[in-house]
């Protein structure tokens, strides 16, 4: 029954496992560090200035995206897991009736 909703739920799963690795990958990030090195390397000028103050609110933003690509996977997951139990009930139904002994 997928083959005629061409609905290709393999694919969805892993784009889901994909997309929850990049989430990985992205909250691995720990720009405070890397940004405070620029501060410390520059300490008198605009650049190391501005360093000094935005590595929290980037890794809020770097937090807060990996998030959402959690949320769009669980979400994807979702959509499959109810996909397919939607396409057993509809494949059960047709079954019993192509197959009704009444």
């Amino acid at each position: 029954m997928s083959d005629m909703l061409r609905a290709d739920i393999m694919a969805l799963r892993i784009m889901a496992a994909g997309i929850r690795a990049e989430a990985d990958a992205i909250t691995a990030i720990d720009p405070i560090d890397l940004i405070a090195k620029v501060g410390r390397a520059m300490p008198n000028s605009a650049i190391g200035a501005a360093a000094v103050t935005v590595g929290e609110p980037l890794l809020t933003v770097v937090r807060r995206l990996a998030t959402h690509l959690r949320t769009f996977a669980d979400t994807t997951d979702h959509g499959v897991t109810t996909y397919e139990a939607t396409e057993l009930a509809l494949r059960t139904q047709l079954d019993g009736y192509l197959h009704s002994t009444s």
